[in-house]
Protein backbone atom coordinates (compact mmCIF):
# COMPACT_ATOMS: atom_id res chain seq x y z
CA UNK A 1 0.00 0.00 0.00
CA UNK A 2 1.11 3.53 -0.58
CA UNK A 3 2.26 5.52 2.43
CA UNK A 4 -0.90 5.80 4.53
CA UNK A 5 -1.98 9.35 5.22
CA UNK A 6 -3.45 10.32 8.57
CA UNK A 7 -5.61 13.30 7.63
CA UNK A 8 -9.40 13.02 7.87
CA UNK A 9 -10.05 13.00 4.15
CA UNK A 10 -7.58 10.18 3.61
CA UNK A 11 -9.00 8.18 6.51
CA UNK A 12 -12.47 8.67 5.04
CA UNK A 13 -11.20 7.41 1.67
CA UNK A 14 -9.64 4.30 3.24
CA UNK A 15 -12.91 3.63 5.06
CA UNK A 16 -15.09 4.11 1.96
CA UNK A 17 -12.87 1.96 -0.25
CA UNK A 18 -12.52 -0.91 2.20
CA UNK A 19 -16.26 -0.99 2.90
CA UNK A 20 -16.96 -0.86 -0.83
CA UNK A 21 -14.71 -3.85 -1.45
CA UNK A 22 -16.24 -5.73 1.50
CA UNK A 23 -19.75 -5.17 0.14
CA UNK A 24 -18.69 -6.23 -3.35
CA UNK A 25 -17.04 -9.39 -2.01
CA UNK A 26 -20.40 -10.35 -0.53
CA UNK A 27 -21.97 -10.04 -3.97
CA UNK A 28 -19.46 -11.58 -6.36
CA UNK A 29 -16.07 -13.29 -6.57
CA UNK A 30 -12.98 -11.14 -6.10
CA UNK A 31 -11.66 -11.83 -9.60
CA UNK A 32 -14.85 -10.34 -11.09
CA UNK A 33 -14.53 -7.08 -9.15
CA UNK A 34 -13.04 -4.17 -11.08
CA UNK A 35 -11.46 -1.04 -9.66
CA UNK A 36 -14.34 0.82 -11.33
CA UNK A 37 -16.82 -1.24 -9.27
CA UNK A 38 -15.01 -0.15 -6.09
CA UNK A 39 -14.99 3.48 -7.24
CA UNK A 40 -18.70 3.43 -8.01
CA UNK A 41 -19.60 1.80 -4.71
CA UNK A 42 -17.32 4.08 -2.67
CA UNK A 43 -18.44 7.19 -4.52
CA UNK A 44 -14.89 8.38 -5.18
CA UNK A 45 -12.92 9.23 -8.29
CA UNK A 46 -10.12 7.31 -9.94
CA UNK A 47 -7.54 9.97 -9.02
CA UNK A 48 -8.48 9.75 -5.35
CA UNK A 49 -8.30 5.95 -5.42
CA UNK A 50 -4.86 5.88 -7.02
CA UNK A 51 -3.59 8.53 -4.63
CA UNK A 52 -4.16 5.98 -1.84
CA UNK A 53 -3.84 2.54 -3.46
CA UNK A 54 -1.91 0.90 -6.27
CA UNK A 55 -4.74 -1.43 -7.32
CA UNK A 56 -7.57 -3.57 -5.93
CA UNK A 57 -5.04 -6.11 -4.64
CA UNK A 58 -3.61 -3.32 -2.50
CA UNK A 59 -7.06 -2.70 -0.99
CA UNK A 60 -7.47 -6.42 -0.27
CA UNK A 61 -4.02 -6.63 1.31
CA UNK A 62 -4.77 -3.60 3.49
CA UNK A 63 -8.03 -5.16 4.71
CA UNK A 64 -6.26 -8.44 5.43
CA UNK A 65 -3.43 -6.72 7.30
CA UNK A 66 -5.85 -4.74 9.47
CA UNK A 67 -7.88 -7.81 10.44
CA UNK A 68 -4.75 -9.86 11.07
CA UNK A 69 -3.18 -7.09 13.15
CA UNK A 70 -6.25 -6.89 15.37
CA UNK A 71 -6.37 -10.70 15.63
CA UNK A 72 -2.68 -10.82 16.63
CA UNK A 73 -3.19 -8.11 19.25
CA UNK A 74 -6.07 -10.08 20.72
CA UNK A 75 -3.97 -13.26 20.84
CA UNK A 76 -1.08 -11.41 22.48
CA UNK A 77 -3.43 -9.88 25.04
CA UNK A 78 -5.04 -13.23 25.87
CA UNK A 79 -1.84 -15.27 26.28
CA UNK A 80 -1.53 -13.98 29.84
CA UNK A 81 -4.35 -16.35 30.86
CA UNK A 82 -2.31 -19.54 30.51
CA UNK A 83 -4.77 -21.43 28.31
CA UNK A 84 -3.88 -23.63 25.36
CA UNK A 85 -6.24 -21.88 22.92
CA UNK A 86 -7.46 -18.33 23.68
CA UNK A 87 -10.83 -19.24 22.19
CA UNK A 88 -13.13 -17.32 24.55
CA UNK A 89 -11.20 -14.10 24.07
CA UNK A 90 -11.26 -14.51 20.29
CA UNK A 91 -14.98 -15.35 20.18
CA UNK A 92 -15.68 -12.29 22.35
CA UNK A 93 -13.49 -10.07 20.18
CA UNK A 94 -15.27 -11.10 16.97
CA UNK A 95 -18.66 -10.76 18.67
CA UNK A 96 -17.95 -7.21 19.85
CA UNK A 97 -16.29 -5.84 16.71
CA UNK A 98 -17.74 -4.83 13.34
CA UNK A 99 -18.03 -7.83 11.06
CA UNK A 100 -18.17 -6.28 7.58
CA UNK A 101 -14.56 -6.83 6.52
CA UNK A 102 -14.08 -10.08 8.40
CA UNK A 103 -17.29 -11.60 7.04
CA UNK A 104 -16.49 -10.48 3.49
CA UNK A 105 -13.05 -12.05 3.56
CA UNK A 106 -14.30 -15.14 5.34
CA UNK A 107 -16.87 -15.86 2.63
CA UNK A 108 -14.56 -15.13 -0.29
CA UNK A 109 -11.69 -17.11 -1.76
CA UNK A 110 -9.81 -13.81 -1.55
CA UNK A 111 -9.68 -14.36 2.22
CA UNK A 112 -7.60 -17.55 2.04
CA UNK A 113 -4.32 -15.72 2.82
CA UNK A 114 -5.99 -14.27 5.92
CA UNK A 115 -7.06 -17.72 7.11
CA UNK A 116 -3.58 -19.11 6.54
CA UNK A 117 -2.04 -16.23 8.49
CA UNK A 118 -4.56 -16.66 11.32
CA UNK A 119 -3.80 -20.39 11.44
CA UNK A 120 -0.07 -19.66 11.66
CA UNK A 121 -0.59 -17.05 14.38
CA UNK A 122 -2.74 -19.40 16.45
CA UNK A 123 -0.25 -22.26 16.06
CA UNK A 124 2.53 -20.01 17.31
CA UNK A 125 0.46 -19.40 20.43
CA UNK A 126 -0.79 -22.95 20.95
CA UNK A 127 2.48 -24.83 20.54
CA UNK A 128 4.34 -23.11 23.43
CA UNK A 129 1.31 -23.66 25.66
CA UNK A 130 1.37 -27.36 24.76
CA UNK A 131 5.12 -27.50 25.42
CA UNK A 132 4.47 -26.15 28.90
CA UNK A 133 1.83 -28.83 29.51
CA UNK A 134 4.16 -31.58 28.30
CA UNK A 135 7.23 -30.22 30.09
CA UNK A 136 6.82 -32.69 32.94
CA UNK A 137 6.04 -35.63 30.65
CA UNK A 138 8.49 -37.68 28.63
CA UNK A 139 7.15 -36.86 25.19
CA UNK A 140 3.94 -36.40 23.32
CA UNK A 141 2.66 -39.44 21.38
CA UNK A 142 1.68 -37.04 18.59
CA UNK A 143 4.11 -34.30 17.53
CA UNK A 144 3.11 -30.98 19.09
CA UNK A 145 3.12 -29.09 15.76
CA UNK A 146 0.46 -31.55 14.55
CA UNK A 147 -1.65 -30.99 17.68
CA UNK A 148 -1.23 -27.21 17.28
CA UNK A 149 -2.40 -27.34 13.66
CA UNK A 150 -5.38 -29.47 14.65
CA UNK A 151 -6.50 -27.13 17.45
CA UNK A 152 -5.99 -23.96 15.38
CA UNK A 153 -7.85 -25.47 12.43
CA UNK A 154 -10.72 -26.71 14.59
CA UNK A 155 -11.07 -23.30 16.23
CA UNK A 156 -10.97 -21.35 12.97
CA UNK A 157 -13.46 -23.68 11.29
CA UNK A 158 -15.86 -23.25 14.19
CA UNK A 159 -15.31 -19.47 14.18
CA UNK A 160 -16.00 -19.31 10.45
CA UNK A 161 -19.23 -21.27 10.85
CA UNK A 162 -20.33 -19.10 13.77
CA UNK A 163 -19.85 -15.84 11.89
CA UNK A 164 -21.47 -17.21 8.70
CA UNK A 165 -24.48 -18.34 10.77
CA UNK A 166 -24.86 -14.80 12.21
CA UNK A 167 -23.55 -15.80 15.63
CA UNK A 168 -26.56 -17.76 16.89
CA UNK A 169 -24.87 -18.52 20.22
CA UNK A 170 -23.06 -16.21 22.65
CA UNK A 171 -19.24 -16.33 22.87
CA UNK A 172 -19.33 -18.22 26.17
CA UNK A 173 -21.42 -21.01 24.66
CA UNK A 174 -19.15 -21.18 21.61
CA UNK A 175 -16.18 -21.48 23.97
CA UNK A 176 -17.88 -24.42 25.71
CA UNK A 177 -18.69 -26.05 22.37
CA UNK A 178 -15.09 -25.68 21.23
CA UNK A 179 -13.75 -27.04 24.53
CA UNK A 180 -16.07 -30.07 24.33
CA UNK A 181 -15.32 -30.83 20.68
CA UNK A 182 -11.62 -30.15 20.36
CA UNK A 183 -9.88 -30.64 23.68
CA UNK A 184 -10.87 -34.07 25.07
CA UNK A 185 -8.47 -35.84 22.72
CA UNK A 186 -5.63 -33.53 23.73
CA UNK A 187 -6.31 -34.07 27.44
CA UNK A 188 -6.54 -37.84 26.92
CA UNK A 189 -3.20 -37.79 25.11
CA UNK A 190 -1.69 -35.84 28.01
CA UNK A 191 -2.91 -38.46 30.50
CA UNK A 192 -1.46 -41.33 28.41
CA UNK A 193 2.11 -40.06 28.57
Amino acid sequence: MKQQKADRRSQRTYHLVSYALAELLAEKPYNEILVQDILDRAGIGRTTFYAHYFDKEDVLNNMTEQILSTFMQQIAHSTTRKRVVPSLELFEHIYQSPQVHFRALMQSRAGEPLWEAMQTALCRTIEPALCTLWAEKRSSPIPLPVVSQYLAGAFLTLLKWWVAADMPYPPEQMENIFQQLALPGVWAMLKET
